[in-house]
């Protein structure tokens, strides 16, 4: 039922080095201007490929104020996105040019780093090439090098196998044998599960994943989900509908935050592909209160 990730929501101290980061230096679009729905001072950034496919998307809330995260007992750990393959020289060149620190490689096809934030990082070359329709046109970057999307997340927790379980027999992804990740054969993205080196108490901060959101195709599929959920006794955090898709939130055995959005109707609803981001765009609900929330966040 799962069909890859969604996306993945971080925590960011700036929207204009973060967009810096994300934009002008990693090439990906920038496609959706909004806020958080549950905290409508907090802007919130949506980043992709150039049509905002679901699998490629990055997202971020803006908090000013926010402290540096702690990532010690429970935690998203590091996101790899794909890269063509051969193109791992251009991406260090580029990355060097622009002093980003590579911190280190455990083979010959990877480059980890982090953002402004603080936040893991890292370039996996792949065998796949972003098709013509979805690469980013306002990017220098050659169609040929561009970031094809979200490949693997890594989770750090106290009792991997409490999360490996939740994420097979309640997600459905596949693990094989006694390995230490899972994984949808559809699109292959990856989520690895490894052990924690603390049990001191995670705090969120810059640079923390909020939480990953796992893909499914319809409405339907995701009520199916819901009601499992309550089937199993799962802790359910929110199950609504946000304009853009449906989410289910629940809280995994280690306590980190799983969503499940459905893949449309997309961010098209409310504005044209070609002016994605273009204005600060609202779900219908909050339409009401756009000049409430306009008065409340800074010139972007």
């Amino acid at each position: 039922m799962i069909t890859g990730i969604h996306h993945i929501s971080a925590i960011t101290k700036s929207s204009k080095k973060n967009h810096a980061f994300y934009v002008d230096l990693l090439g990906l679009r920038f496609v959706k201007n909004t806020v958080n729905q549950q905290n409508i001072a907090m802007r919130h950034l949506f980043y992709g490929d150039y049509n905002a496919n679901p699998g490629t998307q990055l997202t971020f809330f803006e908090l000013k104020n926010s402290g540096r995260a702690y990532n010690e007992d429970n935690y998203f750990s590091t996101i790899t996105l794909d890269i063509p393959k051969g193109s791992l020289s251009f991406w260090k060149d580029r990355l060097a040019k622009h002093e980003v620190s590579i911190e280190h490689s455990f083979d010959k096809a990877s480059l980890f780093f982090k953002d402004e934030d603080g936040m893991p990082l890292a370039l996996r070359e792949s065998e796949s090439v972003i098709t013509a329709d979805n690469a980013v046109s306002h990017s220098s970057i050659p169609r040929e090098m561009q970031i094809i999307g979200l490949s693997e997340v890594l989770i750090r927790v106290v009792n991997p196998e409490a999360t490996l379980d939740f994420l097979t027999s309640f997600l459905g992804l596949q693990r094989e044998g006694g390995c230490n990740y899972v994984y949808n054969p559809s699109n292959q993205f990856t989520t690895t599960v490894e052990a924690s080196s603390s049990t001191n108490k995670s705090r969120l901060g810059h640079g923390s994943m909020d939480h990953i959101a796992y893909s499914i195709n319809t409405v339907e599929d995701l009520e199916t989900l819901h009601q499992k959920a309550l089937d199993m006794n799962l802790p359910i955090e929110l199950y609504l509908d946000r304009d853009y898709f449906k989410s289910l939130y629940v809280t995994d055995p280690n306590g980190l935050r799983i969503e499940i959005a459905t893949k449309g109707p997309g961010f098209t609803i409310d504005e044209s592909l070609e002016s994605l981001a273009a204005t600060l765009a609202l779900p219908s609900f909050l339409e009401n209160k756009r000049a409430e929330i306009e008065a409340q966040l800074e010139e972007f």
